[in-house]
């Protein structure tokens, strides 16, 4: 019988598990900075040739779309439970420093959002962590079927009964971002998007950042992601009391069953999503599929843990630095890829920008182990506790460390 798994090495593996996740939320920002999805669909075809058009296509349709903020969202409700647990294990004010915390999350994304990249996920993160102590309280199977309708039930009837009646806010949203960027003389028509993306000039540049945020929370609104990832958070919640309790990684036979029914419903619908052309988040392959994927994706890495733990240790010091390494994707893309930096959107290939992709992870894996071996986290973790913790008393502080 295997030994249970002991604390450091949960951590660890809960660690690697983030830094994967983080790799596939690069794979798939990519395809923003590197221009592709700037570009219209005629567009990429002259660009890259019909083969290369098609099977990014269905690359990023199948494996990567939505699956890996799904992981993300659900390790984000994890942290949620854990930090409760240990803070008010320790006879802490639990409740009061995780809203602190989150708030100081707000502010980096904020920042992040409208300075930097404007498809940032912190600050939506942010505002459903100050929501989630609602359901602290929650019994787990209550979580459970929450987290079912909010994920599977609401994001279609919603559709359908906002279609009924005939309003689409995303729609005004989405028009005052445009008429921002009009006002500052940008052509915003589909097909120059990708040269407004490029442009070197301050005034396109402040063109971007002011539409992108209102653009992007149209988008989410559009494809109902609000209500999926504050389920997922809610299943995190459910993972993180697992976790505290040792009885997670341990209990092979839960790992197994939800990797074979999250493959059930996963691939079918991810295979449809991936060979059907022009679906979106909202059509129903990647509302059916997304989530038992991801799902999937989870429980399977936990089960090679145990015999493939030498290989899948790498992700772990990019998981434990996940917030500065999130934050330096943001300025690479800014950096290399827009007008106002080297200026490389619309010159890659797919099979090139996913290359880049993997060898920026690669980088960000050499750096974040030099960088843990000379501190105890990384640069943002270390501002993003300070800020968290710098007005309480010093023994609250040495108590939460």
């Amino acid at each position: 019988m295997r030994a249970a798994t002991g604390q450091a090495e949960r951590l660890e593996l809960l660690d690697a598990l983030r830094g994967f996740a983080l790799l596939g939320i690069l794979l798939a920002n990519m395809l923003y900075w590197s221009g592709w999805i700037m570009m219209t669909e005629e567009q990429r075809i002259a660009f890259s040739g019909q083969d290369a058009f098609t099977w990014q296509y269905r690359f990023h349709h199948f494996f990567v779309d939505g699956k890996f903020y799904t992981l993300f969202s659900l390790l984000f409700g994890a942290g949620f439970s854990l930090q409760l647990a240990r803070l008010n294990g320790r006879g802490l004010a639990g409740m009061h420093i995780y809203k602190r915390r989150v708030l100081v999350l707000l502010a980096i994304g904020l920042v992040h959002s409208w300075l930097i990249w404007d498809g940032d996920i912190l600050t939506l993160y942010a505002l459903l962590g100050l929501v989630l102590p609602l359901f602290c309280d929650w019994r787990d199977r209550n979580l459970v079927i929450a987290a079912a309708l909010l994920i599977f039930v609401i994001p279609p009837l919603g559709m359908a009964l906002f279609s009924w009646a005939g309003w689409a806010p995303q729609d005004q949203i989405f028009s005052f971002g445009m008429a921002l960027a009009e006002s500052l003389g940008v052509d915003t028509s589909p097909d120059k998007s990708l040269e407004w993306m490029r442009r070197s000039d301050f005034t396109g540049w402040l063109a971007w950042v002011l539409s992108g945020t209102p653009i992007s929370w149209a988008l989410r609104l559009e494809s109902w992601r609000i209500p999926k990832v504050l389920g997922i958070m809610l299943l995190g919640i459910v993972v993180g009391r697992r976790l505290a309790a040792g009885t997670l990684f341990d209990d092979r036979k839960l790992l197994l069953n939800v990797l074979v029914a999250g493959l059930a419903i996963g691939l079918p619908a991810s295979a449809a999503y991936a060979l059907i052309p022009d679906l979106d988040q909202q059509d129903w392959p990647s509302l059916l599929g997304t989530v038992p994927m991801a799902l999937a994706y989870a429980a399977g890495f936990a089960l090679a843990w145990p015999k493939a733990r030498a290989l899948l240790r790498h992700f772990s010091p990019v998981g434990r630095m996940a917030l500065t390494n999130y934050l330096t994707h943001s300025l690479i893309g800014l950096i290399f890829f827009y007008g106002i930096g080297f200026g490389l959107a619309g010159t890659m290939q797919p099979a090139t920008f996913y290359a880049v992709s993997l060898l920026i992870f690669a980088c960000q894996v050499v750096f974040s182990r030099w960088w843990l071996a000379r501190h105890e986290q990384g640069p943002a973790e270390a501002l993003w506790r300070s800020a968290t913790y710098g007005g309480l008393p010093t023994a609250a502080k040495a108590a939460a460390s």
